[in-house]
Formats: C-alpha cells, structure tokens, sequence
C-alpha cells in the first residue's frame, strides 16, 4: 500500500468524515441495478456486501439498506471508530486490501458484492483485484468509483490550472502522489485499466468516464451542488496529501490552503471566501462480475 497520512494517528478522521462530500444515489442505484440483473435469472442474492477502503463508513452506509450484511475494511482505526459509532448496522475491520482473505469471518466466494469508494488507488490494485476475486461468490459484483478534479463552473479554465497546480503538481501537495496515482486520478483510471480487470478473470465490464456536465450521458452520476472557497478549503483540508505537506513544512508561515485559496480568488476574482460557487464533480466508475 503506497504511504498516506490517512495512516498517521493524529489523522483527523472526524473533521475528514464532517467534510467529505456523498455520492450520488442514481450511482449506487445503477450499481444495485447491475447487480440484480443477473442475479435475478441466475439465483443470487444481496446477502453480504464488502467496502474496500471503506474509511468513515460513507459509502458502506449508503449500501446498509439494501443488504443482509455490509462488511467494511479499512488500515485506519481511527477512521473505523467514526464509522462503527456512525453506522452500527454495519461491521467494520482493520485490513488491507491486499490482504482480504485473511480477514476473520469472510470465507473465499461467500460475497455478492464488493465496492470500493475513493479507494482502491491506495492499494496495489492488481493484488487487490485478485483477493476480491476469491472473496466474490461466481457472478458476484465489483464496483468502484471516484470523484476526480473538481470543476468551478462560474470560474473558467483559470480555476482548473490553479487547481492542479496545488492538487496534482509535483511543486505542492501533489508531490504526496505516486506517479500511478496522479496518472489514474487525471486520466481516469487509465486506458489499461479495463485490460487489468479483464486479466483477473472480471466479465461484463461496464465503465462510466469522464461523468461531467460536458458529457451529456453522463448528468444522472454528476456529483455537483454549491459550496464556499471557505468549506472548499476544509476540504482540502481534510486531503492526506494536505496532512503529508504540514506535517513535512513545520517551518511554514502560511497555510498552504490559505495560499491555495488565495489565489483562487485573486486569479479568477472572487471577491469573498463567503461567495457561493456553483461546482461539480466529475466521476468515473468501473462494475464487472466474477467469471
């Protein structure tokens, strides 16, 4: 697993669960839709479901209504406590997604379904791929997904350059990212990405790229609403990649969120932190069954 201060023990796993934004329903109603497509004629169920990289327990919730047992696993306690005082229907584990099989009371092909919300680009993939393959019952249902870049829509292309400057670029807080990472977040997976899935013996791929307003099949997934510069820098305060510059610039007089922030409003004249933006997400996501 690449290194995250998500890992640190002073990671500030309730200000990260407070701050983070939801995913949008007709996403995880399209995905509990694949899933009974099949599982309709072929006899399966929604018995068991496993979040990989389940953090604060965000996306396991949104699943808790629709199955016997939602299962989340995650390398942080501290993220597990906010999740198991947030959503006690639910189980949750300290593991890796590297290391699935090994979890107590999973046996290998009693899943239906595994998901993974924002976070399978924190494991080695093709090892993850693998241990969700022996968990998923035949047939079973492996979805993930991410929100990418986000777009100010009433700001202009400006926004976006300054955007990955501090979020991407190696000169900032990007520099935290592993080349595969940056690579996979701005190139939405990545064109081998299908190939890999396909490698772990996954079928019926079904990919949803580049989920933004720009592409018009795509408005049912687009994560979007309004928010302030002021609750868009407690976002990226809640970053790893955030944590990782703090903890290694101690020396710092500025904030590097306030200086992110900054010159937000100053390049694309924005006169207030209190002035409301419209902004949108743009998602990717990737479903397939075990062959």
């Amino acid at each position: 697993m690449p290194s995250t201060s998500y890992l640190d023990q002073n990671f500030k796993s309730s200000y990260y669960h407070e701050v983070r934004p939801t995913y949008p329903v007709t996403l995880i109603n399209r995905i509990l839709q694949y899933h009974d497509e099949y599982h309709h004629s072929h006899g399966g169920s929604r018995n068991l479901l496993l979040d990989v990289g389940c953090g604060t327990g965000i996306a396991t919730s949104m699943f808790i209504p629709h199955f016997q047992k939602c299962v989340g696993v995650d390398p942080s306690e501290s993220m597990l406590q906010v999740a198991r005082q947030d959503y006690p229907r639910a189980t949750f584990k300290l593991g890796y997604g590297e290391d699935l099989v090994s979890l107590d009371n999973l046996e290998k092909g009693t899943v239906d379904m595994v998901i993974g919300a924002e976070s399978l680009h924190w494991c080695d993939m093709d090892i993850a791929f693998e241990q969700v393959y022996q968990l998923l019952k035949q047939g079973g249902t492996f979805a993930f997904w991410l929100y990418v870049q986000p777009e100010f829509v009433d700001l202009g292309p400006k926004a976006n350059e300054i955007y990955y400057k501090y979020g991407w670029g190696p000169q900032y807080m990007g520099k935290y990212l592993t080349p595969e990472q940056r690579y996979f977040f701005t190139n939405m997976g990545g064109d081998d990405l299908p190939e890999r899935l396909i490698k772990q013996k996954f079928k019926d791929l079904e990919v949803g790229e580049n989920c933004s307003s720009n592409n018009q099949h795509s408005e049912p997934f687009l994560m979007k609403g309004q928010i302030t510069l002021k609750d868009f820098k407690r976002f990226v305060k809640s970053w790893s990649l955030y944590t990782s510059w703090v903890k290694n610039h101690p020396d710092e007089t500025n904030d590097i969120a306030d200086v992110f922030i900054d010159e937000l409003m100053k390049e694309c004249n924005v006169p207030s932190e209190e002035t409301l933006l419209n902004i949108e997400w743009s998602t990717f996501y990737y479903i397939c069954r075990k062959k």
